[in-house]
């Protein structure tokens, strides 16, 4: 995907820049042939300069140096192999970190994203398809009335820090549990949360919540091997 010079990039495009990095670094995606190999490299390359181009902060923004830090370590141990081979299995590890960089600014670019309360309710709703109004309207604080509102595209104006804090909540648990699962995380006693569910800390104070819940749900994210 390639983004129109001069007009600032939308978060989703750069999210999708991102996303594709990841995917080209993929193991099995590695040639293993020479010349093949010089393209890929090649190929990252200009990927990594474009996505770092057509953020806000260009090269002064953290991850996108860390892009080209770890692209360059990259290109280091593929030049040090000419033959196509890849002792040690290093040209992996090096795009397994090269790769951890580009998830993290995906996952940081879609938080950026969530932060507008529209577009983390439609975010919630896509993620928990076939929860009932009911079960979704408790999880945000809203009735069942309003969550149907929202999904036809209503305007969202009512408990907006906490449609925006379950959305980035669930950003780290998706990729390990169901939409069941997820609605059940909310709902269970947590001992980090001195035996209450993530349920009970959203209907309080929702500055100390943020921490908390963020928190369990990355810890939640290691333990579920995300």
């Amino acid at each position: 995907m390639s983004v129109a010079t001069g007009a600032p990039a939308r978060l989703e495009d750069l999210r999708a820049m991102a996303q594709e990095l990841d995917t080209l670094l993929e193991a099995r995606r590695i040639p293993t042939s020479a010349d093949a190999r010089a393209g890929w490299v090649a190929e990252l390359e200009d990927r990594v300069y474009a996505l770092s181009s057509a953020l806000p902060e260009g090269m002064e923004d953290y991850d996108a140096r860390r892009l080209w830090e770890m692209l360059h370590a990259l290109r280091r141990v593929a030049d040090a192999a000419p033959d196509g081979a890849d002792p040690g299995d290093r040209l992996e590890l090096a795009a397994l970190m090269l790769a951890d960089v580009a998830r993290r600014l995906s996952r940081r670019l879609l938080h950026d994203e969530l932060d507008d309360p529209q577009a983390a309710a439609a975010f919630v709703l896509r993620t928990l398809p076939g929860v009932p109004a009911a079960d979704l309207g408790r999880l945000l604080g809203v009735s069942a009335k309003t969550i149907g509102t929202w999904r036809a595209g209503g305007a969202v104006t009512r408990k907006t820090e906490r449609v925006v804090l379950v959305a980035h909540v669930i950003t780290y648990l998706r990729a390990s549990l169901t939409a069941a699962g997820l609605v059940q995380w909310f709902a269970a006693p947590r001992d980090q949360l001195g035996g209450r569910t993530p349920l009970d800390v959203l209907d309080g104070d929702l500055a100390p919540a943020r921490e908390a819940l963020i928190s369990l749900a990355r810890g939640a994210r290691g333990q579920l091997a995300d």
